[in-house]
């Protein structure tokens, strides 16, 4: 019986750990390969300039079917915002008021924000997100007006607004610098005197691996050359087939100061900060 029980049970491990050794021999060329490919998928932050980010970013990316179904099913989760971002409204838009939602997607930040009492303006550059957006919310009843629009050429009036918001990390979005300061300049006409503005960005991982570190010294030296992108900017990065930019700790600050916001509260770990206009 003895005999049987242990030839049994090494059987039992000869199998399973033939299973772990060929499963490491399978994920080897699978994980060199996922490595080679996501380094070969940043030499676009370098190749391209402004005008294919643009193309790439409306037609190939956001405006996706794939994402825009994303989205939407997003919006009607109960709850979107995390408890930072809840925290920091609950905070800074008070009392309720005009509220400018940059970048609303499919509506979800806009809806909740219009459950507490605010008038919500929602606006994208995204024609299925803002579709998507009044298709959930249109027999709502819920002041929230949709509309398709450029983060770079916003049509609103001056002082127009009591509160902005631009959630999930859309500030690193917004690529290279000077439209970062260009778009904080119009965020800043348009909100009132006294107004809070809560931005997110994706914040940048101390200690990037040495290899990560290699390209962005090599992106460095190649922007130098004109067939490179020269806005090329160290933090600049494709994740998951987005370009993105994360953001130094002085990065947000020095940039919100330049477009003349006050900067009342920084969280730079979780990638909030709240800016202000005097």
């Amino acid at each position: 019986m003895r005999a049987q029980k242990a030839s049994g049970l090494s059987l039992r491990y000869v199998a399973g750990y033939s299973c772990v050794r060929l499963a490491s021999f399978v994920r080897r060329p699978i994980e060199a390969l996922v490595f080679l490919g996501t380094r070969l998928e940043q030499f676009a932050t370098i190749i391209w300039t402004r005008r294919e980010i643009d193309r790439y970013s409306r037609h190939c990316y956001w405006n996706s079917r794939r994402h825009v179904q994303e989205y939407a099913k997003g919006a009607e989760q109960p709850d979107w915002l995390g408890d930072r971002e809840r925290i920091l409204i609950q905070k800074y838009f008070l009392p309720p008021g005009e509220v400018l939602n940059l970048a609303c997607g499919a509506g979800r930040e806009a809806w909740l924000l219009a459950r507490q009492g605010h008038r919500v303006t929602a606006c994208d550059w995204s024609p299925g997100m803002i579709a998507a957006a009044r298709s959930r919310f249109q027999e709502s009843g819920l002041p929230i007006r949709f509309q398709v629009v450029d983060l770079y050429d916003l049509p609103y009036a001056d002082n127009a607004f009591d509160y902005l918001l631009l959630t999930n990390i859309a500030y690193s979005y917004v690529i290279p610098r000077r439209r970062r300061i260009h778009f904080l300049e119009q965020a800043y006409s348009l909100l009132k005197p006294g107004g809070s503005f809560i931005l997110s960005f994706a914040p940048a991982v101390r200690g990037q691996p040495g290899s990560q570190e290699f390209l962005h010294t090599l992106f460095m030296t190649l922007r130098r050359f004109p067939l490179f992108n020269q806005e090329y900017e160290r933090g600049d990065r494709m994740v998951w087939g987005s370009l993105v930019h994360f953001f130094r700790p002085d990065e947000v600050q020095a940039e919100c100061a330049e477009a003349g916001f006050l900067v009342k509260e920084q969280a730079w770990e979780q990638g909030f900060a709240v800016l202000s206009k005097a």
